[in-house]
C-alpha cells in the first residue's frame, strides 16, 4: 500500500493523489508494469490505496482527465474501513523501523545504502551533481568512559537534531551505526557542500552538554566529503569509500574539520589507504 509520507489519513487532494499516482506509474513502467499480464495467472499484483475523502463518484472525471483508466477504483464501506486503516498503519509502523535508527530517528545504513544507490543512478542520468559526507564524533569514547553511555547518547540524539535541522528537506540524514553519521546531498557541487558540513561542524562544536553532576563540555566532530558530477563513463565510483578515507584522513591531520576528496569523476582511483586498523582505532577514539 502506498503512502504519503508518515500519515495514513491522506487528503483527498487531487494535486497529492496524482503525484503519488505518477510516481507509482513510473516505478510500475520501469520495472515492466506496463506490459500485459501473464494470461496464466502469474506475475499478477494488485495495489490498494486508502483514499478517506474521495469517492467512487469523483474518481471516473479525474481518471478521464489525467489518463489514469488503468487503475481500478473500488468503494469501500465504512465499516471495513477502520480495519484496513489499522492494518495500513501496522505496515507503515513496521517498515519505519526497519529504515530508522531507535535512538535518533535518523535512516539507518539500510535506508541510506538504498537511497545512496537511487541518487547515484539519478546523477548518471542528469549529470546533476551529487555530495556524501561521512561524519564521525571525535573522542566519542572518551565520552562514554568519562560521562557515561547515557550522557554518550545524548550527544548522539543532538547530533542528529543539528544534521537534521541543518539541512534541506530532500538531503538525506543517517546514522551508520555508533557515533557514525552521513549526509547525501543531491543537486550539491562540492563547494556549496563543503560551505554545509562546515556549517554543521560549527553548530556541533558550539553545543555543551550538561549530563547530570558532571562538569559541562562540548563535542566535536570530523568529517570526509566527496563529489560526483556523473561525467565518467567508466563504471561508477564507491563514493562511501572515498568519503571515508576523506575522513581518516581528517582525522589524521587533527580531526574537529572536514576534508573533501577529489572529484570521484575527474581523477584516476586513489591508491589504497596506507592506514592500517590499529592506527584508525587510534585516530577515532584517541586511544
Amino acid at each position: 500500500m502506498p503512502r504519503n509520507n508518515t500519515t495514513t489519513q491522506l487528503p483527498a487532494n487531487e494535486r497529492e493523489i496524482l503525484a503519488e499516482l505518477n510516481n507509482l506509474r513510473n516505478l510500475l513502467q520501469a520495472h515492466g508494469g506496463s506490459q500485459a499480464c501473464a494470461m496464466n495467472g502469474q506475475d499478477i499484483l494488485g495495489i490498494m490505496r486508502l483514499c478517506p475523502g474521495l469517492s467512487l463518484d469523483q474518481w471516473p472525471a479525474l481518471a478521464d482527465k489525467h489518463g489514469l483508466r488503468e487503475w481500478l477504483a473500488v468503494p469501500m464501506d465504512k465499516a471495513e474501513y477502520p480495519f484496513l486503516s489499522h492494518i495500513q498503519q501496522a505496515l507503515a509502523d513496521l517498515s519505519y523501523q526497519t529504515e530508522h535508527d531507535p535512538l535518533t530517528s535518523l535512516y539507518n545504513r539500510r535506508a541510506f545504502d538504498r537511497f545512496l544507490s537511487q541518487e547515484l543512478e539519478r546523477t548518471r542520468r542528469s549529470n546533476a551533481s551529487l555530495a556524501l559526507a561521512i561524519l564521525d564524533l571525535d573522542d566519542f569514547k572518551a565520552v562514554n568512559d568519562t560521562y557515561g553511555h547515557p550522557c554518550g547518547d545524548e550527544v548522539l540524539v543532538k547530533t542528529a537534531r543539528i544534521l537534521i535541522t541543518s539541512t534541506r528537506r530532500y538531503d538525506v540524514t543517517a546514522r551508520l551505526g555508533g557515533e557514525e553519521f552521513a549526509l547525501i546531498m543531491p543537486e550539491t557541487g562540492l563547494i556549496k557542500a563543503r560551505a554545509i558540513i562546515e556549517r554543521i561542524l560549527e553548530t556541533i562544536r558550539q553545543e555543551r552538554y550538561n549530563c547530570g553532576e558532571a562538569q559541562s563540555f562540548r563535542a566535536t566532530c570530523s568529517a570526509g566529503l566527496v563529489c560526483y558530477k556523473g561525467l565518467s563513463s567508466g563504471p561508477e565510483p564507491d563514493l562511501f569509500d572515498l568519503a571515508d578515507k576523506a575522513l581518516y584522513q581528517a582525522k589524521a591531520e587533527g580531526k574537529n574539520q572536514v576534508v573533501a576528496a577529489p572529484l570521484a569523476d575527474l581523477s584516476p582511483p586513489r591508491r589504497e589507504s596506507i592506514v592500517q586498523s590499529s592506527e584508525k582505532k587510534f585516530l577515532f577514539t584517541g586511544s
